[in-house]
């Protein structure tokens, strides 16, 4: 998640349905994968000259970690490793997945920009293969819950297609993921969710 998007109407609708999970659930912790890419920030103008945001400003308004205050229990813990290498921001999850108490369950948050690989993904997504990789590594009692950006600007229907590719890349039957929305919040925003079950 791009910092600049940070604190805005979307994360209302995403940390209410976290914490209402994590009550339902009785989950410990919440982990938030963020898929972190820092904004480089333009300056400011002042009188003709330019200045720096100042780093206080960007700490209290862009920064992700500040969200681990929210609450005491459930624990929040929020990986902000910068996402740029697949490949070892792959590592970095899977340590975080399996770095936990003995018997504590956990809310797997991913936080894209936008969702779910399009036919051309790009670093605004989460590869099929890599949400699979990041469900084996989850115990039973965890729940895996996923941020979907709408995927079109023509008011077409949008939510059904996304969770199906969800459930497909988790290997599951179709309808077991459950969706979560904010519509009067932030209408353009689908929260996919699901219970990883005893085998």
């Amino acid at each position: 998640m791009r910092d600049q998007w940070y604190g805005d109407k979307r994360d209302l609708v995403k940390w209410g349905v976290l914490l209402s999970l994590a009550s339902d659930y009785g989950a410990d912790r919440i982990l938030q994968i963020g898929y972190f890419r820092p904004t480089v920030w333009p300056p400011l103008q002042i009188d003709g000259q330019e200045r720096p945001v100042p780093e206080s400003v960007l700490q209290h308004f862009r920064d992700m970690r500040a969200v681990t205050a929210l609450t005491i229990k459930p624990r929040i813990e929020v990986v902000t490793t910068p996402f740029g290498d697949r490949r070892k921001y792959g590592d970095v999850v899977r340590e975080a997945i399996v770095r936990r108490s003995t018997g504590e369950t956990c809310v797997v948050f991913l936080d894209p920009d936008t969702g779910l690989e399009p036919r051309k993904a790009g670093l605004e997504h989460v590869l099929e293969s890599e949400l699979s990789e990041i469900w084996q590594h989850m115990i039973p009692g965890d729940v895996l819950v996923f941020y979907q950006h709408q995927t079109n600007r023509k008011a077409a229907p949008w939510i059904h297609e996304k969770r199906e590719q969800f459930e497909k890349a988790l290997g599951l039957s179709p309808s077991t993921a459950k969706v979560a929305t904010g519509t009067a919040i932030a209408s353009d925003v689908a929260i996919f969710y699901v219970c990883k079950e005893a085998v």
